[in-house]
């Protein structure tokens, strides 16, 4: 935010004065250079310094102000607008350019070095916008900047302030270079750090090569502001990804023209007077991404931006990289982007996305109507004027999400808003509905983008490649996970940044309050994410924890940033909490229980007149609920539900004993369990106890067959295995529903709910879930349950040997309801089906790691295994070709019967994982306990084989794709991104496994590494954005701990290995050994500075902890 800030007051000042070092007495009106139509042409004149200064036009061949392209050259630091591009007296973008592009128009633009008040070029980014700006007055063709050195920071300072002024509605005339600007070639310019040196020092050693030599003030001051460079850096990727970006490089050594003690090479050697260096280094010169050409030039860093003749082959390759950027599309190819658009929509889409508005109920009659009146709420005044927030208020149970969703569906609300606010723009809205009840996705950030990016875009389809241009040009899926934070949060930006001149975003936001730091929340200790209770009334009184605390921080601080009073408005509904009040005190705001009295005696009245008709003193009755309620609609329900189905007679004295709140150890919450007989508490304790240790909400039937238990209490065998004898069928599976549904209404006071899950028509797939959120939070405290006398103390081993049951259970009864394995498009697991699977695979891993009935649980897991393996066999002899095809029968069918089901995980992008059977699977959920006493059932050669069999699922997860379960529960974790459970190393290296039997297997271990310490990575940007940096780390300390054990068993440090960096064209491969990558690696990581040394010295290299950057 502070970046934000500091940016749009510079744009303040440029937009009020023009460029600060410009002033009325040392500016002229002059032309310099040559036009296409003639020397004297004077259709507009340029500002030009007489000090060398701001923009010169050198060549103008465009007709008028639409036609052709402005090409911007900005030189490097302490270059000049003519010089720095001219040799043997040739300016080429003056005397060569036009020739071979004479449709341009061509600038060159000179800056001085003084860096601005944030460290970097921020006051020349400040001036170089006033400046175009004011040149392009009367145009909005496109612009491409040719940039040398660190020029290119000069212009990635300004497109970022100018996105940013685009964005958040400041000052937009100079934010219009932005959206025109198509593409930046940058010469020489250092983006990313090299190896041990940071980016500041990469910088700094580019700045030697000026013409002038640098201040040891000013090098310094570059070194010291590599975290101001990486900032600017990576906000630059955000903004740039539909600008064609083209990172060009020297291949011959400059020499240094004066001495620097403070800079140094890449071997930490100082750079004197003469020194001949490659000054910019490789992998710094450019940085990966899809809109990104990587390309090298024969010649040195100042022969990169001059040239003397047009057959120079440098010259050519500039002329060549502009000539593609300017093209644009052709209608063959918007017609060819089509069906991208619709894979974009498609996985931007997930299946609860609209579940929680689903659970809603409608309005009651009229009671939301008031809304619209002028003299009861500042409603219709927001939708006319300028505030950016609206915040609906309200206590637990008010009906903020009934009254948000009217709201939303109203044609009233639309019309005011056309008429007012957004009367002068395209108006495009889109709502969502928070839930914390729900499963990851329906609380967190990632969640809310790709729900409002999908209704924006659904009705807009040609904004999709504004959005998200960089996956117009790359295979499908792609290769990165589309639905990272990075790639949402640009693709939303970016629809602000081209689009706020004509877009209007109407957004709502129901249930704020509800929203969590998903990606983050492994960052608190145990004690953060523990709710307490230490107050008795209010909004607080449901608890509060510092995780839920700083996540309602987080969502203001996202809503404030957003709302722009010009583009965007947000109405966003939450419970009355200080976090809130303080992040809303200066925006209108409707508290909601102030308002709903009347509303609730309408409801009531309704109720008992369908309910209790001929019921007297009904007026009365009806205010008195009304007033006891205290505005809270979902207590009046729940305390009409109780009066009407007690004794009419007893109505008023039932009603006059409730609470006058619901939840605390004294509320209405606590009173309906009370009222349970004590069979009921018992049942209620388990079954709201299970819900609790579900990884989402469960299913109806994995949740009957997990309240049963896991074992037969009078046998002591396992319930899965009587269903082996005893399948189920279509009749005793309804039976199995229907007894938990009605359990749910009895032993759980209807305090859980089935619902019908994504894509679901059956019972099998209804979800059991929380009446209310402040169910669920009531419910998990811990001082509730005993002073129910009918409560037994639960354990959380057993209750995870149930669910684990639970969900074997169900696979087994899975084909009863629907094929559990698909074969069109191709054959694989059907994802709720592997859902199911994965699901018992983490409440496996959760039993592994404690102590648990061992023998029980390895027969579960096997039972797994066999059912799913029976299922995949029984769907491949019952398929039937749509086409005679003979080589189904006589092949293909006993080739796939023979390849086990853990291969045919469903995909969202890329291939499944390869595995021979379940073990492989066992590895990667790293079920530690399970994989030994597998391996000890084996002799010893099968036992040796089938352990280095599984050692390269250890060392070397199969990070190709994502599971198509992501998609349909938002919470669901690849099993084969992660390392597993170190101690797998030893039970295998126990078992004979040997990493010098397969050299493939230490190469792959060794890439692997790459995946998790390399900016850039495609697991290392997953990992960061679906549970944070913790699980990265542990990632990271599981890779260094099997490359050690490795070594220690004997793998050899001299290894070759082949590396690939790059993409596409400017792709390369080279070979290095495997001491030298595994140094590589762990450089500048100072965490493992120590474990760096240690394998040094296994490897025969004498080690220092030295090494840490």
């Amino acid at each position: 935010m502070n970046r934000i800030k500091e940016t749009l007051a510079r744009l303040a000042r440029a937009a009020r004065g023009g460029s600060r070092e410009t002033s009325s007495s040392s500016l002229r009106l002059d032309r310099v250079g040559r036009s296409s139509s003639s020397l004297g042409d004077n259709r507009e004149k340029v500002l030009v310094r007489p000090d060398g200064r701001g923009p010169v036009i050198l060549y103008d061949g465009t007709q008028n102000g639409e036609d052709g392209i402005d090409i911007v050259f900005v030189h490097d630091l302490f270059g000049s607008r003519v010089g720095s591009w001219s040799k043997g007296g040739v300016c080429f973008p003056r005397e060569l350019l036009g020739l071979d592009i004479p449709e341009a128009r061509i600038i060159t633009w000179g800056w001085s070095s003084v860096l601005g008040s944030n460290s970097t070029f921020s006051d020349q980014a400040e001036n170089l916008l006033a400046d175009i700006s004011r040149v392009r007055s009367n145009t909005t063709r496109p612009i491409i900047f040719v940039c040398h050195g660190l020029g290119g920071l000069v212009v990635k300072e300004a497109l970022v302030s100018a996105a940013m002024s685009r964005i958040y509605g400041a000052h937009i005339e100079l934010g219009n270079v932005y959206p025109r600007t198509i593409g930046c070639i940058f010469l020489g310019t250092p983006h990313v750090r090299s190896g041990k040196r940071s980016l500041g020092e990469c910088i700094a050693a580019a700045a030697l090569l000026a013409p002038s030599s640098p201040s040891p003030q000013l090098l310094q001051t570059l070194k010291d502001s590599d975290k101001a460079f990486e900032t600017q850096h990576g906000t630059f990727c955000l903004v740039s990804r539909d600008i064609k970006v083209v990172c060009m490089r020297e291949k011959l050594p400059s020499t240094v023209a004066a001495s620097a003690d403070m800079v140094r090479d890449a071997d930490g050697m100082e750079l004197g007077k003469g020194t001949m260096q490659m000054m910019v280094p490789r992998d710094s010169a450019a940085y990966d991404s899809y809109n990104v050409t990587r390309d090298e030039m024969i010649a040195n860093h100042l022969d990169l931006a001059r040239f003397k003749s047009r057959d120079d082959p440098g010259y050519l390759q500039i002329v060549t990289h502009i000539s593609k950027t300017s093209l644009g599309p052709t209608p063959a190819e918007v017609e060819a982007r089509e069906p991208r658009n619709q894979e974009i929509l498609n996985a931007l889409y997930y299946d609860t996305m609209t579940e929680r508005e689903s659970r809603i109920d409608p309005a009651y009659g009229q009671t939301c109507e008031w809304i619209f009146s002028p003299k009861a709420s500042p409603f219709t005044q927001f939708l006319r004027n300028n505030d950016p927030i609206l915040w609906i208020s309200g206590n637990a149970g008010s009906g903020k999400s009934t009254l948000l969703k009217h709201v939303w569906h109203s044609e009233r609300m639309r019309e005011e808003l056309e008429q007012g606010w957004a009367k002068d723009g395209e108006l495009l809205m889109a709502c969502f509905f928070m839930f914390e009840g729900g499963n990851r996705i329906q609380k967190s950030y990632e969640g809310f983008l790709r729900s409002v990016m999908y209704q924006i875009l659904s009705v807009r389809r040609d904004l999709i490649r504004i959005a998200f241009p960089s996956f117009f040009d790359c295979s499908w899926p792609p290769p990165v996970l589309f639905t990272s934070i990075t790639n949402l949060n640009q693709g939303f930006y970016a629809l602000f940044a081209h689009m706020s001149e004509t877009l209007r975003l109407f957004i709502f936001i129901d249930g704020i309050d509800e929203y969590r730091i998903m990606e983050r929340k492994d960052h608190y200790e145990p004690a953060a994410l523990d709710i307490t209770y230490d107050k008795d009334t209010g909004d607080e009184a449901w608890g509060r924890s510092k995780w839920a605390t700083d996540s309602h921080a987080e969502i203001s601080k996202l809503i404030s940033s957003m709302a722009n009073k010009d583009t965007a408005k947000f109405v966003v509904t939450s419970r009355e909490l200080p976090t809130f009040e303080r992040a809303f005190t200066e925006f209108p705001r409707i508290r909601l229980q102030d308002h709903n009295e009347r509303s609730i005696a309408q409801y009531v009245a309704g109720r008992l007149e369908d309910e209790a008709p001929g019921l007297p003193d009904t007026k009365n009755l009806c205010m008195e609920v009304a007033q006891k309620s205290k505005g809270d609609i979902l207590w009046a329900r729940l305390a009409i539900d109780m009066v009407v189905d007690g004794s009419l007679r007893t109505l008023r004295a039932t009603l006059d004993s409730l609470p006058t709140q619901l939840g605390g150890s004294e509320g209405l919450y606590m009173r309906m369990l009370e009222n349970l007989r004590p069979e009921y508490q018992r049942e209620a304790s388990r079954i709201f106890h299970l819900i609790l240790r579900t990884q989402q909400p469960p299913s109806l039937i994995t949740l009957a067959f997990a309240e049963e238990g896991y074992l037969d209490p009078s046998s002591n065998v396992l319930r899965a295995s009587y269903d082996n004898m005893h399948p189920y069928d279509m009749t005793a599976i309804q039976l199995v529903s229907d007894n938990m549904q009605r359990r749910l209404r009895t032993s759980c006071a209807g305090l859980l709910v089935a619902e019908a899950g994504p894509k679901s028509n059956s019972d099998s797939g209804q979800r059991v879930v929380f009446v209310h959120q402040t169910t669920k939070e009531w419910v998990g405290r811990k001082d509730i349950w005993p002073r129910l006398p009918g409560n037994i103390p639960t354990n959380d081993v057993e209750l995870d040997f149930s669910l684990l049951s639970g969900c074997v259970r169900h696979i087994k009864a899975f084909d009863v309801m629907k094929p559990p394995v698909l074969a069109w498009p191709n054959w694989r697991f059907r994802p709720d089906a592997w859902l199911l699977i994965a699901n018992a695979l983490r409440y496996a891993e959760r039993i592994d790691n404690n102590s648990g009935d061992l023998p029980k649980y390895c027969e579960l897991l096997d039972d797994l295994d066999d059912t799913c393996q029976k299922a995949w066999v029984t769907a491949l002899k019952n398929h039937k070709p749509l086409h005679e095809d003979p080589d189904w029968y006589e092949v293909r069918l006993p080739s796939f019967c023979k390849k086990h089901w853990a291969s045919y995980e469903p995909m969202e992008a890329g291939k499944p994982p390869k595995r021979k059977d379940f073990l492989a699977l066992a590895v990667q959920a790293s079920l530690v306990r399970y994989t030994a006493v597998k391996l000890n059932r084996l002799d010893k050669e099968t036992r040796k084989k089938k352990a280095q069999e599984l050692l390269l699922h250890v060392v070397s997860p199969r990070a190709e794709g994502f599971s198509a379960c992501v998609s349909l529960s938002g919470d669901y974790l690849d099993f084969h991104h992660d390392m597993p459970d170190s101690q797998l190393l030893d039970i295998l290296f126990d078992a004979g496994a040997d990493p010098r039997e397969d050299e493939r297997v230490w190469v792959k271990a060794l890439k692997t590494g790459r995946h998790y310490f390399m900016r850039g990575s495609v697991t290392m940007t997953h990992l960061m954005e679906t549970w944070a940096s913790r699980r990265l780390m542990q990632n990271r300390e599981r890779w260094v701990a099997s490359i050690k054990s490795m070594l220690l068993h004997g793998a050899d440090p001299q290894t070759e290995v082949q590396v690939t960096t790059g993409s596409g064209e400017s792709q390369s491969t080279e070979t290095v050994a495997a001491v030298d990558l595994i140094r590589g690696t762990l450089e500048g990581e100072p965490e493992y500075a120590i474990e760096l040394v240690e394998m040094e010295t296994l490897m025969g290299r004498r080690g220092s902890v030295g090494i840490a950057r």
